[in-house]
């Protein structure tokens, strides 16, 4: 202890500074636990700024909370106090058998309790930042990640008003890295558009003078001023691979913005409607009209508020530890016919909390009326026509809502069907995919399709209503049980295809960089050309991987018209692209009767071969056409079971006999074939787990071999020992 305290000058810094004027006032008696969180640390301040059973008696408790001080600078005495009170609870509750867990918040303090916290088998929670910041030498044999999570007193902002003024935060810059390298002019260039730019920066950085009268620095004690000044924010960060900028983007998207951001994987999955920016060369920050910009601001907001707070970090952990949630549902009246259940009210119809009055559609629409009642003590709210409210008495808030901005256009303008294939995939449908063709300058051409694999999932079909309300035009097919992968939704897309031109989008990849406009342009500019191949970038959870096509193409052909297309594609390896990164004639897959192969995964591989020979020329550009994120939950090439290789037996199935009847086989044995049994079905399936999950994705793996049987001579060793392994 002692030792340890002798580093205290080692790691202090700067003192936390304090929040006094939060907006945050939830019902705490809506609580179903007492909580009591250790004094002098951050779990303590935020909680008894509106929780009054922080100081209760450890008798009178469910859970104890323990924690690393508040502060970042403390004196050696402090340091002393708060570790022999920290000893002191923990005696406590042990004498009276109240459970105990320690959450970190600061993590810098966290290795002075190391040893008690293993000693006394205290579950520790922590989120993978935290886990990130922690030494490496911390050893740790009771610990759960967690999601990251919003303290709610830094819900300090509540607004739908939508404004063209912009916070560019360039407070996580970092020094150096190879990722996202800052480029302040092509930043200030791009959003030079918006009508005021407000440039956080940290105290004692520098950066240059910038002649604008739009344009202010400040440094980043004035955020929570600047942040009832603008709608947008651009936060700089050059970590896309960590999980460390949760935090700071939680506090924006809480606080009503519409926010831009470098890649990150974690935020792709539990907040889509942030912005992405994909691109390392070059900014893409748009001005919404109004009515997105509103929904990306409630989405943001209800996300957070909703999902991921202390309150809900409270809750599942009373979930786990006591078997009962913390937080009790309040009971609302009606609901719009498909509700989504969440962890803060629920509907009764009988006896209610809060009556609602439901005249109008919007897919969030319950959430963002109670929104001010839960977590604003407001007593009521009125949303167009609808409302909710405790009683009759009057309402003290009016949600602002406001109309599509539509451009005029006829059905005789589009000249590109982009079909969506869509399965339980709601928030990535529309603020991933349908965002991004609203950024198109072609989006007026496009006859935009979606089929509807089957979705179960309440929020998905809601989204789906909304967007189908807000933009009629769309073409819509709905299949009332799934099929298990694109192919179908995907097929019946192009039957249902009006526009000579068809091409690709799932709903959880992205259109980047005006892709299809460009792609539409090649098009457009030679009536010979059948297909227009671009580019596209793959992100994951461990690095960027940009797969250029040109590239490849180029490599092998003299110019980036392809008119010999067998000769090309066996000159590549056999390489194909995302069949999302291109435009082909509809007459294309109409006369040949191209299909994709239905219930099969990795069909989109063989389709895009189909295409590619059926094609006279064929035009390569180089350019990003969408992004591909590689790691979102749910999706099936995450997903392992032995029903990801019968999925894929259905697709070698018919790759065979195509190869066969294209005389490609050879080639595609000496090329392709112990290269993508090895990294990819091998790979896959030492994934597994599950003993008799593994033994059934064994039968599958070996007859995808079966299929190639006849051309054995070419198998590798490695896989030649697997075709009788038991």
């Amino acid at each position: 202890m002692i030792d340890k305290l002798s580093d205290f000058r080692k790691i202090s810094g700067t003192s936390l500074s304090k929040k006094t004027h939060s907006l945050f006032n939830f019902d705490w008696e809506a609580l179903t636990k007492v909580v009591k969180p250790l004094s002098k640390t951050l779990i303590y301040r935020e909680l008894a700024l509106s929780y009054g059973e922080v100081d209760a008696s450890i008798d009178s408790v469910d859970l104890l909370i323990l924690s690393e001080p508040e502060a970042d600078v403390l004196t050696e005495k402090e340091m002393k106090d708060f570790y022999e009170q920290y000893q002191r609870m923990v005696d406590e509750a042990r004498s009276k058998e109240v459970p105990i867990i320690h959450l970190v918040t600061n993590p810098k303090w966290f290795f002075y309790f190391e040893e008690m916290v293993n000693e006394e088998e205290i579950q520790v929670y922590m989120n993978e930042a935290q886990y990130d910041a922690m030494p490496g030498n911390i050893k740790l044999s009771h610990t759960m990640i967690i999601k990251p999570f919003l303290m709610p007193n830094d819900f300090i902002h509540y607004s739908n008003e939508v404004n063209k003024n912009i916070l560019v935060d360039l407070t996580k810059a970092p020094y150096g890295g190879s990722n996202y390298t800052l480029k302040l002019e092509k930043l200030i260039k791009e959003v030079m558009k918006f009508d005021h730019v407000y440039i956080l920066i940290k105290q004692g950085d520098f950066i240059p003078e910038i002649e604008a009268e739009n344009i202010t620095i400040l440094t980043e004690e004035h955020r929570e001023t600047l942040i009832k000044e603008c709608t947008y924010v651009f936060v700089y960060t050059n970590t896309p691979y960590k999980a460390t900028t949760s935090d700071n983007i939680l506090y924006y998207a809480a606080n009503s913005k519409v926010i831009y951001t470098n890649y990150n994987y974690e935020l792709n999955n539990i907040l889509p409607s942030v912005i992405l920016n994909i691109s390392q060369k070059d900014y893409h920050i748009s001005i919404h009209d109004r009515k997105t910009a509103f929904d990306i601001i409630n989405e943001n907001r209800n996300t957070v508020m909703y999902h991921y707070t202390l309150l809900n970090v409270l809750d599942e952990m009373a979930d786990s530890i006591l078997g009962e949630r913390m937080i009790k549902k309040s009971r609302i009246s009606t609901a719009l016919e498909i509700f989504e259940e969440n962890p803060f009210f629920t509907v009764d119809a009988l006896q209610y909390d809060y009556k609602v009055i439901i005249n109008d559609y919007k897919y969030d629409l319950e959430k963002t009326m109670l929104f001010p009642i839960l977590f604003m003590g407001t007593e009521g709210v009125s949303f167009k026509d609808s409302r909710a409210f405790r009683e009759e008495s009057g309402i003290e808030v009016n949600i602002e809502a406001y109309t599509m901005e539509m451009a005029s256009g006829s059905n005789e303008d589009k000249v590109l069907s982009i079909i969506v294939p869509i399965h339980n995939n709601g928030k990535y449908l529309k603020y991933k995919c349908f965002n991004s063709m609203l950024s198109l300058s072609c989006f007026n051409q496009l006859e935009i399709i979606f089929v509807d694999d089957g979705s179960t999932d309440p929020l998905t079909i809601r989204m789906i209503q909304d967007l189908l309300k807000d933009y009629p035009d769309i073409v819509y097919k709905h299949f009332d049980e799934g099929s298990g992968s694109a192919s179908r939704p995907r097929n019946a897309g192009v039957g249902l295809a009006s526009a000579p031109l068809i091409t690709f989008l799932d709903p959880d990849n992205e259109a980047i960089e005006d892709g299809y406009t460009v792609l539409l342009e090649e098009m457009q500019s030679d009536e010979d050309i059948d297909m227009v191949v671009g580019n596209i970038v793959r992100e994951d959870n461990l690095k960027r991987n940009e797969i250029n096509y040109y590239r490849k193409v180029k490599k092998v052909a003299a110019s980036s018209l392809v008119d010999d297309t067998r000769s090309t594609l066996v000159k590549t390896q056999l390489t194909v692209q995302s069949i999302q990164a291109l435009i082909v004639k509809k007459k294309i897959i109409d006369e040949f009767n191209l299909k994709m192969v239905e219930g099969a995964a990795g069909q989109d591989t063989l389709f895009f071969q189909q295409l590619f020979l059926r094609c006279d020329k064929v035009k390569v550009v180089d350019h990003m056409i969408h992004s591909y994120y590689a790691y979102v939950e749910g999706s099936i090439t995450n997903t392992v079971t032995h029903k990801f290789f019968e999925k894929f037996y259905k697709v070698e199935k018919e790759r065979v006999q195509f190869l066969r009847e294209q005389n490609l086989i050879r080639e595609y044995m000496e090329i392709k074939f112990n290269f993508y049994i090895r990294n990819w079905y091998f790979f896959k399936y030492h994934q597994i787990t599950n003993k008799d999950e593994k033994a059934r994705a064994l039968t599958f793996i070996q007859k995808i071999l079966g299929l190639y049987s006849e051309y054995e001579d070419y198998f590798e060793t490695e896989v030649k020992e697997w075709v009788n392994i038991q």
